[in-house]
């Protein structure tokens, strides 16, 4: 098995490929120059594995590009990746794309902008809307003050153990769960409770200043005001993990109720969140400042922090990443952690550059070259 980072940025793609111990890394060419590609995954159910990314081209439209030979040569053409008519809306962006169950050869999942879920039966061949998602009732309240352009659907997450159980994430709208395979959804995101003061307190602003329009009685304001990323812990499905707009959050009953775990971080805010997928318990998120001012970069030490124990603590982890003086932050899709390497971690900043653990963060190593801002991070074996 060797390691391979599958790196997407705003002016294209590349991949790094890890050398013999983990430490010489090669970066390839780039990959779809000047198209933005948010996420990148591999499809290990194919042999060759398939790649995809959820690439975008101001000119050219969006696309689920594939490749069958490690990267070198895409295939952009994306049938069927649209809404349907008689909407009125048509998909400006891909967000996430995300391979099916092992149970389900060749069932693809993709997310857009605006917020919709699209499926595919072919290894990403061809695409249909999935219906439950376009039509959901509470569609109209997916976007700031009801702006459905304005939502993305950002995370896609598969239960190991339950092929038909699906959850999404929306850009305010909330997080969903599917027991169907995706014929019914439940929001599975409301309930929650704001315990950080700082962040009770942007919440009370935020309602002063932008009053909510009136919500259904099991729509959680909180819980709309968003999921930034959102994770099943591979180990233990029935936990789940998010960063949101206010806080860290954990899900021990999947999704049923929520704690609020931020406490000990510097900032409530952040994006990125990543979770071992096997070995050690560990889940990785990097705060940055938040405030009037719109600062939103860490302040000077670009620092991942890390819990061992669900969030009762965390860690500062700075050994090897930039700082200080350096004014930086990691996108919602910029870590992960490794599949087959159990204490791998990875991260890219803002600053088109990428950073390699084999420690689970006690230290870390710059990688070769500097990116365009990397929007994703996606660790895989093969």
């Amino acid at each position: 098995m060797t390691t391979r980072l599958l790196v997407g940025t705003r002016k294209g793609a590349w991949i790094y490929t890890a050398g013999e111990g983990g430490r010489c890394w090669e970066l390839s060419e780039p990959i779809m120059p000047g198209w933005t590609v948010h996420h990148m995954a591999a499809d290990l159910r194919c042999d060759p594995p398939r790649l995809y990314a959820a690439a975008n081209h101001w000119a050219w439209g969006p696309s689920v590009a594939r490749s069958d030979d490690g990267g070198r040569t895409w295939e952009q053409r994306s049938p069927g990746l649209a809404f349907p008519a008689d909407t009125g809306l048509a998909v400006a962006n891909v967000w996430q794309v995300q391979p099916g169950h092992a149970d389900r050869p060749g069932v693809v999942y993709a997310g857009t902008q605006p917020a919709n879920l699209f499926r595919s039966e072919d290894w990403g061949e061809s695409w249909t809307p999935v219906a439950s998602i376009t039509n959901h009732r509470l569609r109209p309240l997916w976007g700031p003050t009801g702006s459905v352009g304005d939502s993305s659907l950002h995370s896609i997450e598969i239960d190991p153990r339950q092929p038909d159980r699906v959850y999404i994430s929306i850009s305010t709208g909330g997080t969903y769960s599917s027991e169907d395979g995706g014929t019914t959804w439940d929001l599975c995101s409301h309930g929650i409770v704001v315990t950080t003061p700082a962040a009770k307190d942007f919440l009370a602003e935020i309602a002063e200043q932008f009053p909510q329009p009136e919500l259904p009685p099991d729509v959680d304001p909180a819980a709309l005001d968003e999921f930034h990323k959102f994770h099943i812990d591979q180990k233990n499905p029935d936990r789940l993990w998010a960063q949101s707009h206010v806080g860290v959050f954990r899900s021990e009953r999947r999704g049923k109720d929520w704690q609020d775990v931020t406490g000990g971080l510097p900032s409530f805010h952040g994006f990125p969140i990543a979770v071992t997928k096997r070995g050690t318990d560990a889940v990785f998120v990097v705060p940055i400042e938040y405030g009037a001012d719109n600062f939103r970069v860490v302040n000077g030490q670009f620092a991942v922090w890390r819990t061992m124990n669900g969030g009762e603590s965390w860690e500062k982890l700075t050994n090897g990443l930039p700082g200080p003086h350096d004014y930086q932050s990691a996108y919602r899709e910029a870590m992960d952690t490794g599949a087959q390497d159990a204490e791998g971690v990875y991260v890219g900043t803002t600053n088109g550059q990428v950073y390699a653990s084999a420690d689970l963060g006690e230290s870390w190593q710059r990688l070769p070259g500097t990116l365009p801002p990397v929007l994703s991070v996606t660790a895989t074996s093969w």
